[in-house]
């Protein structure tokens, strides 16, 4: 670890390049308890990569910032994103729902290049999820840790489309099976929602068992549980603990370009949701 006087300097110069002065959302709020994520050599490999999306809880349903846009995190820590002095796990805290805390990878990348894989390699451990939600009126309860999310179309460049491929979540309850986590993917590239999707709302492939495929994932254990997600070749490849748990051809997917993002985002009401990543790395493995 840095000394006090170097991180204290380290923090000013910080704040001076990168104007980081957020409405609602102070990224500098250093403690004795809570360790700086820049200074941990093991997350220099997804911070070089990637920038942080973080919402102000008290602020509107789906508000969010865009932090460290040149990837430059040095100094940065509050209560939300830190690591643990401990088990120098890198947390991410956000309370409310519709609000998030992800690692957002700048690289958008295109899913049907046969020798390009991309990778997102990580160790989860969520920290209480039930106890997150007691309190929550929503019908939906759950958490997100993971995504595949889409910038634009290849062909246009245009926006792309509002729903991610791909997310892992912590279920409070699905199909009878309770507390435990799922991959959820978009079946097809169709817009279900809002106004630039209303010629499709209503449609056979719009509807939620047509829209998305629901993979069970397998049970919180009490260590970590080890997810790489893998994207390449129209393939969307999902492996926990070493296992290979999904195999999912998305060649429906290959006109739009994708990126992963990981941390903590909230589909329930009254509760903060809190995970610690033990690993968090990208990659990019070509054949």
């Amino acid at each position: 670890m840095k000394p006090l006087h170097t991180r204290a300097l380290a923090l000013t110069t910080a704040m001076l390049i990168s104007g980081t002065a957020f409405a609602g959302v102070d990224m500098f709020v250093p403690s004795d308890d809570r360790g700086i994520p820049n200074d941990y050599p093991q997350y220099a490999n997804i911070l070089a990569a990637s920038k942080l999306q973080i919402s102000d809880p008290d602020g509107r349903k789906g508000n969010q910032f865009q932090i460290a846009e040149d990837s430059n995190f040095e100094g940065m820590v509050n209560e939300s994103f830190y690591v643990d002095l401990e088990s120098e796990a890198l947390v991410f805290k956000m309370a409310n729902d519709h609000r998030r805390n992800e690692i957002r990878v700048h690289e958008n990348f295109r899913s049907d290049l046969p020798d390009t894989f991309y990778r997102l390699s990580s160790s989860v451990e969520p920290v209480d999820p039930e106890g997150s939600m007691k309190n929550s009126t929503s019908k939906q309860n759950e958490i997100t840790y993971i995504q595949v999310h889409n910038k634009s179309w290849v062909d246009s460049g245009e926006k792309g489309i509002p729903h991610p491929l791909l997310r892992i979540v912590w279920k409070e309850e699905s199909n009878g099976i309770k507390g435990e986590y799922w991959a959820i993917i978009k079946a097809n590239n169709l817009i279900c929602k809002g106004d630039r999707g209303k010629e499709n709302i209503g449609k056979e492939a719009c509807k939620a068992g047509n829209a998305y495929s629901h993979y069970h994932l397998g049970p919180v254990e009490p260590q970590p549980t080890d997810f790489d997600v893998i994207v390449g070749d129209s393939k969307l490849v999902i492996n926990v603990n070493g296992e290979e748990k999904v195999n999912h051809n998305i060649d429906y997917w290959s006109n739009l370009t994708s990126y992963f993002k990981a941390g903590v985002y909230n589909q329930y009401t009254d509760g903060e949701s809190h995970a610690n990543f033990h690993k968090l790395e990208y990659h990019v493995d070509k054949i």
